[in-house]
């Protein structure tokens, strides 16, 4: 052995004793550690310490030991200084150039892809050195720890060591699923290994570690619960108290009710009745119209204005008569029999209170307007609901207290069907907008808008009906 060997020698005992001065437990030699790592574990390996130079030393100190071994002349070793200005490709071409010159290769590719074929070729053992790790990019650190597994598995000998700071490691741990069992990490002055999941490699300054999301995962599931037994006791404290409350009684408008109650009776004419009726109002009365009552000061009906009104036909509408003085000249040149009048008005005076009582009944929950659908011309009006059910009907009308409805009865499949309209408007634009302005459930429901003339005919066929089983 040289003089310059046994100096180097001296040179690497001295720094190997300085390393190691610091307190520690069980001090052990760096390179004697990676040693180990590498004959056994078979790992790539990272020597650590926030001082730079004590890491540097730690490398010179492994490539001395490299050249003392006896199989040195057959390992490939390549040295490389990283630097945050290098890019992947740069490094990737700076480690094959030393390992292998004036061989072409893919700078693109995986270093663990393009060394492992290069040394199959060339057939012999690689070691790769490289100092400032730190500098070095996650994807570079992975192909070289990559690189060190593919090759323990296809029986090369590829050994990769790096030397850097503590944040080679930190990085290592922050992304310590790629590179479990794949990196061995050694501190530069005791040589002692640490685990991935150290506590000196926790990045304080991380957001989203594995306590935030515990953290978070318990406030949510806080939280959640907190809504869920605020809604389970608005619940039972609606269950239990508004309840109980009594149901709010709606008083309709005396307006209201008179007017129904007058739209369901039926006219009963009597002598005074005839005294103030008009033609008109007879020939209404004679097809199951209401009428209003003519004024006081209008002209009582004279004898031969009720037979006019009793000579029209029922089932066709009758023109109207062009003057009351042109009819009292018709009537002059006939005799009136006031046996035959009396008779008359008395027979329509049944029909009528037999039709009435047959839409009116005492039970129902509404009281039945027929008469309010019969003295209206024409138009249209939104069906709002229809009940063959009396108790759904009374269900409806109890929810819906402040809706203002007018009601008919029909015939539907042999069963007597209540029907709830709005009142009657002249367009159909009109009801359209009466349609809109109804509670959404209800429209939901289906309501749809209906002309005068079928719901006359509905109630005249109910009438007839009615009429034939009497």
């Amino acid at each position: 052995m040289s003089a310059l060997a046994n100096n180097n020698t001296h040179h690497a005992n001295v720094d190997s004793v300085q390393l190691n001065s610091e307190p520690a437990l069980t001090p052990i030699s760096v390179t004697a550690r990676i040693d180990y790592i590498q004959r056994f574990s078979k790992q790539a390996v990272l020597v650590i310490d926030q001082d730079v130079g004590v890491y540097t030393q730690a490398a010179r100190q492994f490539l001395i030991s490299l050249s003392k071994e006896e199989i040195a002349q057959e390992t490939n070793v390549a040295y490389v200084s990283a630097s945050t200005k290098l890019n992947d490709i740069q490094m990737r071409c700076r480690l094959i150039e030393q390992l292998f010159a004036n061989t072409l290769f893919d700078p693109e590719k995986s270093l663990a892809v393009s060394i492992l074929r290069l040394s199959k070729q060339h057939k012999e053992s690689i070691t790769i050195v490289v100092e400032h790790a730190h500098a070095l990019s996650l994807q570079i650190k992975y192909e070289l720890c990559q690189l060190v597994d593919v090759a323990n598995k296809t029986h090369s000998k590829i050994n990769v060591v790096l030397f850097g700071k503590e944040q080679a490691a930190q990085e290592a741990a922050a992304n310590r699923t790629i590179f479990n069992n794949k990196l061995a990490i050694i501190d530069a002055k005791s040589g002692q290994l640490f685990a991935l999941e150290h506590a000196k490699f926790r990045n304080e300054n991380a957001v989203f570690t594995k306590r935030f999301w515990l953290k978070l995962m318990f406030t949510l599931v806080s939280f959640a619960t907190l809504i869920g037994l605020s809604w389970y006791l608005l619940i039972k404290f609606d269950s239990f108290t508004l309840s109980e409350l009594p149901l709010f009684n709606t008083v309709k408008t005396p307006q209201l009710v008179e007017s129904k109650q007058a739209e369901a009776q039926p006219i009963l004419l009597t002598n005074e009745t005839i005294a103030q009726a008009s033609a008109n109002d007879i020939q209404a009365a004679l097809f199951g119209k209401v009428t209003l009552l003519a004024k006081e000061e209008e002209n009582s009906a004279q004898t031969t204005d009720i037979l006019q009104a009793l000579a029209l036909d029922l089932t066709t509408q009758a023109k109207p008569v062009e003057s009351k003085q042109v009819a009292n000249k018709q009537a002059i040149s006939k005799p009136v029999d006031n046996n035959l009048v009396e008779s008359k008005l008395a027979e329509h005076k049944l029909d009528n209170s037999k039709q009435v009582a047959g839409l009116v009944n005492a039970d129902l929950p509404v009281t039945l307007m027929p008469n309010y659908y019969l003295a209206s011309t024409s138009g249209y009006v939104v069906q709002i609901v229809g009940f063959s059910d009396m108790a759904l009907l009374t269900r409806f009308i109890n929810n819906y207290p402040s809706l203002v409805y007018f009601s008919y009865q029909k015939t539907l499949n042999d069963k007597s069907f209540i029907v709830l309209t709005t009142k009657v408007f002249d367009t159909k634009e009109q009801a359209r907008a009466e349609l809109k302005l109804l509670p959404a459930d209800i429209i939901e429901r289906g309501v749809w808008i209906k002309s005068l003339e079928l719901i006359k005919t509905e109630i005249t066929s109910d009438n007839i009906s009615r009429s034939s089983s009497d």
